[in-house]
């Protein structure tokens, strides 16, 4: 599949080497692409061809996870784990790939999709979309609705998934973090189980105006 990094094998000193996919990541502000509706459609229709290509495959029995103790089961998929922004990258309006794949994990194929709606549409504060550079608040509905006719999922499915994920989130830095186990120690100290909270109140706020 285009768009993803190829391993090519590993150096001398036993770290992973892997294709360059040239570009511009989306950092904030962000680029022009992911500031219109059609750079949210670019991602989810990745996501559609990605999730397609990979949903017969089954990893290893005994094959290991950036989280502790995650386990496959039946019917899973293995999805990115950490889709925001700033993990794609862009030649002007075109998506070329999406990277940084070392959160990849079992999961529903939707925890992809709220993902990346919690980051990108943003389903989060006012604060987060004049550091993504809007110059007035985006039609956040609008935007949700561009992302889940694009991917194929109803607007209400990715809200409740998001809502799953922040709370899954918030357990995990909470455990993983205050065992010092890095990166969530990190994430713990640096005070993103607050922003969670806060990001979760906000979503159940405003769920009802953007099921659409």
């Amino acid at each position: 599949m285009s768009g993803v990094p190829r391993v090519l094998g590993f150096d001398e000193t036993g770290r992973e080497v892997l294709s360059f996919i040239r570009g511009e990541t989306a950092r904030r502000p962000w680029p022009e692409a992911m500031l219109k509706e059609e750079g949210l459609a670019e991602v989810a229709l990745f996501l559609r061809r990605y999730h397609s290509a990979v949903k017969d495959f089954e990893p290893p029995e005994d094959a290991k996870w950036r989280v502790p103790q995650l386990t496959w089961r039946p019917r899973m998929t293995i999805r990115h784990g950490d889709l925001g922004p700033w993990n794609t990258v862009w030649e002007g309006r075109t998506l070329k790939g999406v990277i940084d794949w070392d959160f990849a994990e079992p999961g529903d194929p939707i925890g992809d999709v709220s993902q990346f709606a919690w980051y990108a549409v943003p389903l989060r504060g006012d604060d987060y979309w004049k550091k993504a550079g809007f110059s007035e608040r985006p039609d956040l509905r609008a935007r949700l609705l561009t992302l889940s006719e694009a991917y194929g999922a109803e607007p209400k499915a990715i809200l409740d998934a998001l809502i799953d994920l922040q709370l899954e989130d918030h357990r995990r830095i909470g455990m993983l973090g205050r065992k010092g186990i890095h990166p969530w120690a990190l994430f713990y100290e640096r005070g993103d189980l607050a922003e969670i909270s806060e990001g979760n109140a906000w979503l159940k706020e405003n769920y009802d105006s953007l099921a659409v």
